[in-house]
């Protein structure tokens, strides 16, 4: 074999070996927490001497921060870029949903470790995390807050609302169970539906057009209506 396909084998080897221990790091978190997981313990389960597992991370909190990059930052990045999008905010708040529900099912171990692990996060690696989770916050609670300025959601405490949704799509990692459950993508679906009727308004009782104008449109059907029931009365 050629030096070039040698090194490609080796550079193949090294990335399937990172994934194993990552995998088997997240279920150990997740199941022990951080501090009641050693690295001989991830060595053993990712099948690997302690020296070996050295070649591929320096120690712990770099596994650590390795998946909490993966799965908290990773996933407040997209959430983000779904925010700034420039679909409408009932599309965009589909879509951010049907991304954290398909990201809680595709790794619910790696979800569970982080929450297990959470406060004991070293210093470094837990300020990431609350970044993450403050971006994915504001994230959604833009979506919201979007949908109400457009007439789109009714009226209600944007934050809260983001805070409920998103609780939703967490607590896929506890109970989701591949093989036994739906698709993901049928889940995802599913509870993007529910999220976005949560905070619809009805369509009877949107404005005919968003901003002030659209707001002064319904008042003005309102007053009409309020008008009709007193000369009826």
């Amino acid at each position: 074999m050629s030096e070039t396909g040698e090194r490609r084998r080796a550079s193949t080897r090294g990335v399937a070996a990172r994934a194993a221990i990552l995998e088997q790091a997240a279920r150990l978190f997740a199941e022990r927490g951080f501090e009641g997981t050693s690295l001989l313990d991830i060595a053993q389960a990712a099948e690997l001497t302690r020296p070996a597992l050295y070649h591929y991370f320096a120690s712990k909190d770099e596994i650590l921060a390795t998946l909490v990059e993966q799965e908290s930052a990773g996933a407040a990045e997209k959430l983000r870029e779904i925010a700034a999008g420039e679909l409408d905010p009932t599309e965009r708040l589909r879509a951010a949903i049907h991304e954290l529900v398909l990201d809680r099912a595709a790794a619910p171990e790696r979800f569970r470790m982080l929450d297990r692990s959470e406060r004991a996060l070293p210093p470094p690696i837990a300020e990431r995390h609350v970044h993450a989770k403050r971006t994915a916050l504001a994230a959604v609670t833009g979506i919201i807050a979007a949908g109400i300025r457009a007439g789109e959601f009714r009226e209600t405490d944007e934050r809260m609302a983001a805070l409920a949704v998103i609780g939703m799509c967490n607590w896929v990692a506890w109970w989701y169970h591949p093989g036994r459950d739906p698709e993901p993508a049928a889940v995802a679906a599913a509870l993007a539906e529910q999220a976005v009727a949560s905070v619809a308004r009805p369509e009877h009782r949107r404005p005919p057009e968003p901003g002030v104008r659209g707001a002064i449109a319904q008042l003005r059907q309102d007053l009409d209506h309020l008008s009709r029931i007193v000369d009826a009365e």
